[in-house]
């Protein structure tokens, strides 16, 4: 597993110490603790795989839209990727799909749980 950057490991670590009572961290709490960071779909991955090694369960929103955003998010994706020839920025699919980058990265940790 690769290591995380030292300002991700900063935030796993706050992630981790807000939640020690419950031992669950939301979507949502990951979304504002990374803030306006430039992540990759990598690091995010790489995030819930840290979390969950420390003992927490990286839980989804309950309603809120996080499917129909989710799909809005891989429609524009793909078509991205399709026209430009390589992997589309979270700023790029945000901008496509009129959603803000927090929203994008929302749906692409949604993508993630959605996959176990």
């Amino acid at each position: 597993m690769t290591k995380l950057q030292n300002d991700l490991a900063a935030v796993v670590d706050a992630l981790v110490a807000s939640s020690e009572d419950t031992r669950t961290v939301s979507l949502d709490q990951i979304g504002y603790a990374l803030g306006t960071r430039a992540v990759s779909t990598e690091e995010i991955e790489l995030v819930f795989a840290t979390l969950e090694a420390r003992g927490r369960e990286v839980t989804g929103p309950e309603g809120g839209g996080g499917e129909a955003r989710l799909g809005r998010v891989v429609a524009s994706a793909r078509a991205l990727a399709a026209a430009r020839g390589r992997r589309a920025t979270i700023a790029e699919i945000a901008a496509d799909a009129g959603l803000t980058e927090i929203e994008v990265r929302h749906a692409l940790a949604l993508a993630r749980v959605i996959q176990r």
